[in-house]
């Protein structure tokens, strides 16, 4: 059995947000493949998600506290699912103050002797599922972070079995977006299948 932690960053319901659409039917797809595996779900916005202070770096150094509590909780998972929409070409602020709570020290990377990071969450998988109101192709996807710091935090973290669906367009062409929605649900089917 694997544990799974999907990670929803948007306040939006499920029936007002593609994203939440597709999350949700990653998993049911999953699932059905995977009737053993155990899968939690974790609203950022239904949690009290603090930004990363003093305190909490001084209290995970001793082994207490809300960062350790939460860095030991994230590394027990086996595979993640994130949802995010990308705000001003990056994540919602709760991911990254749920991120900067996670990203410990000694828990979910260390530093070897010559003070080099590494990963320590290896032989886990995340798929993350992105939003974006617009189109950003080359060359103004360099100004696109959402993906970028996701990819690159979980590979910091150890985990290089890293994949993406990004849904572009959902404000710009909402009818596009809505008349195409049942093959992108097909292509998110097939991701879930691989997961």
């Amino acid at each position: 059995m694997k544990k799974i932690l999907c990670i929803i960053a948007t306040p939006k319901k499920e029936e007002e947000s593609y994203g939440r659409q597709m999350t949700h039917h990653f998993i049911k797809e999953y699932l059905k493949l995977n009737i053993n595996d155990k899968i939690d779900i974790l609203n950022l916005y239904d949690k009290e998600i603090s930004f990363l202070d003093c305190e909490n770096i001084i209290d995970c150094s001793k082994s207490q506290g809300k960062m350790y509590e939460y860095a030991n909780k994230f590394k027990l998972y086996d595979k993640y699912i994130i949802y995010a929409p990308m705000w001003n070409l990056s994540i919602p602020g709760i991911l990254k103050a749920y991120l900067d709570l996670v990203i410990a020290n000694k828990i979910t990377f260390k530093y070897n002797s010559f003070g080099i990071p590494k990963g320590l969450l290896t032989n886990k998988k995340a798929f993350y599922i992105g939003t974006r109101g617009g189109a950003y192709p080359f060359p103004i996807s360099f100004l696109t972070y959402d993906l970028k710091y996701i990819k690159c935090i979980f590979k910091f973290i150890g985990i290089k079995d890293f994949k993406n669906f990004i849904l572009e367009n959902i404000d710009k062409k909402p009818e596009n977006t809505k008349t195409n929605f049942p093959k992108t649900l097909l292509k998110i089917s097939d991701f879930a299948k691989k997961f």
